[in-house]
């Protein structure tokens, strides 16, 4: 028998996002059981009061109040034992392709970049998104994004359709952003703030006490966890920043390479020049004109 709380996620390819297929809000007397079936589509299942019991692909789940399940696409889910007492569950059909994979929520890579869209993409990359598979909840998050669908569902028309699409979005991410940090170890939590810190401060030199100050954590604990997810150092990832920016920024303006080491926060254009090549094994001017097409 699985428990409520464990760190299984489901990992789905986006674009396109989860769409709303229906969405219902019921209260299940003692005795009244799921019925067996299996279709393409995914079934969120929410229970506020009472328990469920349903089994998918002979796996039980005992889905107790503010718990989610979510079944997978063409599998066989049936309801294994009645209802004991009145239960309330609120319940979504979402229409996407089947999970890519399942996985502990602790091994997301949560900081990894995605490759981002250019103006000579014609299609948008690939990324992914993630939904607990079997979780507790904190429902005085969940219940007002529950409770605006039903309303939007109940008034379907052009004027709603989107907002109740939206309001589905709102609700996979607060699902999401709810597994990251109940699940997710502490050091991975802080990889991702100390990168978030560096990519907002990617035009001042870098400043271990400032980091600390806003961080609230001491600069040798933040370099640990930055380096046990990415491999490097906080003032090594700092230049991976500036120097992918300034690849972009060679490529795609006509500045000159000093005008952009300061747009990147380093204003010595021999240093700039010299971390470029270290890094690229090229000068930033080498790299515009082989980019260009020009030798």
């Amino acid at each position: 028998m699985e428990r409520a709380g464990l760190m299984n996620c489901l990992e789905l390819t986006i674009p396109p996002l989860p769409q709303l297929v229906t969405i219902g809000h019921s209260f299940w007397d003692p005795g009244q059981q799921h019925l067996s079936r299996s279709f393409n589509l995914y079934d969120m299942l929410f229970v506020m009061k009472g328990t469920l019991y349903m089994t998918e692909d002979e796996v039980p789940f005992e889905i107790t109040a503010g718990s989610l399940l979510v079944l997978e696409p063409n599998r066989l889910h049936v309801g294994h034992r009645p209802c004991e007492e009145e239960t309330e569950i609120y319940w979504l059909h979402l229409a996407h392709p089947a999970p890519v994979r399942t996985m502990d929520s602790g091994q997301i890579p949560w900081s990894t970049p995605f490759t981002k869209g250019s103006n000579l993409d014609v299609t948008p990359h690939r990324q992914v998104m993630y939904i607990p598979k079997f979780t507790s909840l904190h429902t005085t998050s969940i219940v007002p994004f529950l409770q605006r669908m039903m309303e939007l569902h109940l008034s379907l028309s052009p004027a709603t359709s989107l907002p109740l699409q939206g309001q589905l979005a709102g609700l996979l991410t607060e699902l999401q952003s709810a597994m990251r940090l109940q699940y997710t170890p502490r050091s991975r939590i802080l990889c991702d703030q100390t990168i978030t810190y560096l990519e907002e401060h990617i035009t001042r030199p870098f400043d271990a006490k400032h980091m600390e100050e806003t961080l609230h954590f001491h600069v040798d604990y933040l370099s640990r966890c930055l380096k046990k997810y990415t491999g490097l150092s906080p003032l090594q990832y700092l230049h991976e920043l500036q120097m992918s920016k300034a690849k972009s920024l060679l490529e795609n303006t006509s500045l000159p390479v000093s005008e952009i080491g300061v747009l990147i926060g380093i204003e010595n254009a021999n240093y700039f020049i010299r971390l470029f090549r270290k890094k690229l094994g090229m000068t930033p001017g080498q790299y515009r004109s082989t980019r260009l097409g020009r030798t």
